[in-house]
């Protein structure tokens, strides 16, 4: 079933650009076609990806597409990326961002603009790096999807970020459209008692089935324990431009991935 997916979590430094890079490499290497959306005004997945130059390059670009005027035709603004198809951040953004604001139907371009015309058509998956912060380019992308993976780093002021997306964007949005919670990932741990404690809160709290099976506690006696561990070669693999499976083919967390690429391909966890 063809699906779109944002990535998203109203708090930056929780290791989302590099999920929603890995996620799209994951769904590519199970033989789907899919499309890397970057919608965080810092283009950090359009750089992570090695293709910093889009981020500034005149021509057709995601604004083109999310105005009131006559937009231009989305297949312009797609770019080859080997594994994957990426439509590129760009450095205008923020002024978009506004547009998107001041117009009665903005939050609904990304869906109607971008999502609508592709998923299904060219695209089996569709993800959405979506902006680390509330605001309607973030609300467009959830709408636009219609589903969320939520990164989670093992620490109180990301769990607050996750409740305070709950409250502010999911339930309001859910009002008026579908929206799905797919999977809570637990992102970067390193093995401590917090950890341990949070994932434990976790379990106990309707959130509960949104924790995929690598993300659970009975993890912890297992190695290397739960969630996507803090791993080096992620933020390397970043700075070279690769995903994590073109820089280290042989690393433990492609497993994982390859996992939460099955939760999106079956619409949710086996919770």
């Amino acid at each position: 079933m063809a699906r779109a997916v944002s990535v998203s979590l109203q708090k930056g430094g929780v290791g989302k650009t590099t999920l929603a890079i890995n996620l799209a490499d994951a769904l590519a290497a199970r033989g789907n076609d899919v499309l890397l959306v970057d919608l965080d005004q810092q283009g950090n997945a359009t750089e992570g990806v090695g293709r910093k130059d889009l981020y500034t390059a005149e021509g057709p670009h995601v604004g083109d597409l999310l105005t009131d005027d006559d937009p231009v035709d989305v297949e312009e603004t797609l770019h080859d990326r080997g594994a994957f198809d990426l439509l590129p951040a760009h450095v205008d953004l923020d002024d978009i961002e506004d547009r998107i604001r001041n117009s009665t139907f903005g939050v609904l371009w990304v869906r109607r603009r971008i999502v609508e015309p592709l998923l299904g058509e060219e695209y089996d998956y569709i993800v959405i790096d979506s902006p680390p912060s509330l605001g309607p380019l973030s609300d467009a992308s959830l709408i636009g999807a219609g589903n969320v993976i939520v990164p989670l780093l093992m620490s109180e002021p990301s769990v607050s970020g996750f409740e305070r997306m709950v409250e502010q964007q999911i339930r309001p949005i859910r009002k008026e459209v579908d929206l799905d919670i797919l999977a809570i990932v637990p992102n970067d741990l390193s093995g401590n008692n917090e950890e341990r404690r949070i994932i434990d809160d976790l379990e106990a709290s309707p959130f509960e089935q949104y924790l995929p099976s690598f993300g659970r506690s009975d993890r912890f006696g297992e190695s290397p324990g739960p969630g996507l561990r803090h791993r080096i070669a992620f933020s390397r693999a970043w700075r070279d431009g690769e995903t994590l499976r073109e820089y280290d083919p042989s690393s433990d967390m492609l497993d994982r991935l390859d996992e939460l690429a099955r939760v999106v391909e079956n619409g949710g966890t086996d919770a």
